[in-house]
């Protein structure tokens, strides 16, 4: 292998996993993604979507990080972090205002943030709207306190 190049990002050294299909959270038709695709536009329904999968860990302690993976694909990857740490701050803030006592919402808004398949939002709301039939009374309590957090115009 040529100095200075990454492991990670050779070609030679992926395996079969390293390329993946993933379900559009817009249309849900198959969007196919490489392991180091950050970003990528369906070609079903043309929205930009972030790669789920995306890792690239190894940009947080590399200090040759842009330079190995280029400034776009870097400043790319930099905004999913930023996203993702963002959720997981609104999740938080979320989850704080639950009364502790009501684990069952606790663990609802828990799953529907861990199953969702769009990274621009923070819980999977489709999944919410199909629980709907099978428990109304925890759909409700659980789009109070949902509504709650966002009156908040700090939580956002």
């Amino acid at each position: 292998m040529a100095k200075g190049i990454c492991p990670g990002q050779n070609t030679l050294f992926w395996r079969f996993e390293d390329i993946y299909d993933v379900p559009c959270p817009h249309c849900h038709r198959l969007v196919e993604f490489f392991k180091t695709d950050v970003k990528r536009t369906c070609p079903h329904c043309g929205q930009r979507i972030l790669n789920p999968k995306a890792d690239f860990s190894c940009a947080e302690w590399c200090d040759r990080a842009k330079e190995c993976l280029g400034p776009v694909i870097y400043d790319q990857l930099m905004e999913k972090r930023e996203i993702e740490r963002r959720r997981r701050e609104h999740l938080e803030r979320l989850l704080a205002i639950v009364d502790p006592a009501d684990s069952e919402v606790r663990r609802l808004f828990q799953r529907l943030y861990e199953e969702n398949q769009d990274p621009s939002q923070l819980l999977d709301f489709a999944r919410l709207r199909s629980l709907r039939e099978e428990n109304p009374e925890l759909v409700d309590r659980a789009r109070e306190y949902y509504s709650r957090f966002m009156q908040r115009p700090s939580e956002r």
